[in-house]
């Protein structure tokens, strides 16, 4: 048993789950936390503008050491996150533990993270070892790389089953917005997420603009969760539409972070990635997703990039 003393001493997590007419499988993901061993954090559960709100408000009931917030409509990935984040940021925590909805943790997931991350005072962002949910020994990611010039970052291990290869506690490039630990002196000083994204490669962003601030990003494979891939956004959106987010972001990304002597490069990259896919949906006589596909690099080249960062 903790005592408050114990307490004190550990720095305070607040981890923000963000959640979308979904209710079982956000419940799955607040049983799993109950069961953890780090004694000091707290739940932001955010409903993020749900069609049917009643879910939101059952969870608060089931699980009253939550703290809920509801947005009146659906602010995106980013948005949604935010408020929570500012949530926690105004009231003092140490750190912030964005989690997908869609994950099972292990009961010692954050308490490796956070050992990790209190090891180094350079060390800013730390990522899980993440299974998928079925089967459960296949690998989501375990560590990850942006190579700017690239679509689309890298995960390591994506789909092999765990062998022991990627057991190895690393410094890495690129860390995943699916179950992300953030030093609150962090948030600060490179801002929250990019609200421009909206959805998928928000995580690449605030990972860049880390380490150009001098943090490092680690992957952490002592903690381990699984993950439901995509839910909400599968459910909820669709094929066409989280392909219209991933081009337009790998752009949008791009034309932030890219050096013009590799743009060529990540032309050669997108044009590759977007004939495979034109052609698979014409076969598959999916037109919406191709449709997509060009909408979204269209509006990647032409939405005007923001001065200021979200704060």
């Amino acid at each position: 048993m903790h005592t408050e003393n114990t307490l004190r001493r550990q720095p305070k997590v607040s981890i923000i789950i963000l959640t979308w007419n979904s209710y079982d499988v956000t419940r799955d993901c607040l049983i799993s936390l109950q069961k953890i061993d780090y004694p000091a954090f707290e739940i932001i559960l955010v409903d993020n503008g749900s069609i049917d709100a009643s879910a939101a408000q059952k969870l608060a009931q089931e699980f009253p050491e939550i703290r809920l917030i509801r947005n009146e409509k659906n602010l995106g990935f980013t948005g949604g996150n935010n408020v929570g984040m500012r949530d926690a940021l105004a009231r003092g925590t140490d750190y912030l533990l964005l989690l997908n909805n869609d994950t099972i943790v292990a009961p010692t997931f954050l308490s490796e993270l956070v050992r990790v991350a209190e090891s180094d005072s350079r060390i800013g962002m730390v990522n899980p070892k993440i299974y998928y949910y079925e089967p459960a020994d296949k690998l989501w990611y375990a560590g990850g790389k942006y190579i700017r010039w690239k679509t689309f970052p890298i995960h390591f291990g994506l789909r092999k089953r765990d062998d022991g290869s990627y057991d190895q506690t690393q410094e890495v490039s690129f860390v995943t917005g699916c179950a992300l630990l953030v030093k609150s002196e962090v948030a600060r000083k490179v801002g929250l997420l990019d609200d421009i994204f909206f959805l998928s490669y928000e995580d690449v962003d605030w990972s860049v603009r880390a380490i150009e601030a001098g943090y490092k990003a680690m992957y952490v494979p002592a903690s381990v969760i699984w993950h439901r891939d995509s839910f909400d956004t599968k459910k909820g959106w669709g094929l066409a539409n989280r392909e219209f987010y991933n081009m337009r972001n790998a752009v949008l990304c791009a034309r932030k972070h890219l050096p013009f002597h590799l743009a060529p490069l990540f032309a050669f990259s997108m044009t590759t990635y977007v004939g495979y896919v034109t052609l698979r949906s014409l076969k598959q006589a999916d037109f919406r997703r191709a449709a997509a596909l060009y909408r979204g690099v269209w509006n990647g080249c032409w939405t005007p990039l923001p001065e200021n960062l979200a704060q």
